[in-house]
């Protein structure tokens, strides 16, 4: 039988898989964007570089998961690569690409941020200081990201209506 921090121990490493499976996603949707916003250089630039704080953040989960005697979930992560990949595919059937695109970005750290903190109250909850600290690192960089991401629904939209007009 399992006992109560045991199971709250087991939903805690379910929510990491699953920040896993959304880091996995987010590795594809921005190195998508990356692509698909070429004509807007300092963005697209950024958003490779981003890529490498994705790629920094499923590692520290991965260990994570492995400290707790967990792994990540193959099928999570395989649907999170596949809704990172349609979300850049559907932003090619509108006439609007980069603007819908920054807004997809948007609402996509804006969901990390609120996982992240769920993971840092859960592990403070049960007493796991090295899964708060890990998401909390984790949780810093998503808002970093919504900063500058925030900016960019300003100078994107801006740069799509100028260049629509000439």
């Amino acid at each position: 039988m399992s006992t109560n921090k045991e199971m709250k121990n087991d939903n805690i490493c379910d929510w990491l898989r699953d920040a896993h499976a959304m880091e996995e996603q987010a590795e594809k949707l921005f190195s998508g964007q990356a692509e698909r916003l070429k004509d807007y250089p300092e963005l697209s630039a950024k958003l490779k570089d981003e890529v490498t704080f994705i790629e920094a953040n499923k590692l520290l989960l991965f260990g994570t998961l492995k400290l707790h005697g967990s792994d990540t979930s193959t099928i999570k992560d395989t649907f999170g690569k596949i809704i990172g990949f349609e979300q850049n595919m559907v932003g090619t059937m509108v006439s609007d690409e980069p603007v819908k695109g920054v807004l997809v970005l948007h609402t996509f750290t804006q969901m990390a941020i609120g996982s992240y903190k769920i993971l840092v109250a859960a592990a403070d909850a049960v007493g796991e200081a090295e899964i708060k600290k890990t998401c909390a690192t984790i949780l810093e960089s998503a808002e970093r990201r919504a900063a500058w991401i925030e900016k960019e629904l300003d100078t994107v939209t801006r740069t799509f209506l100028t260049a629509k007009a000439a």
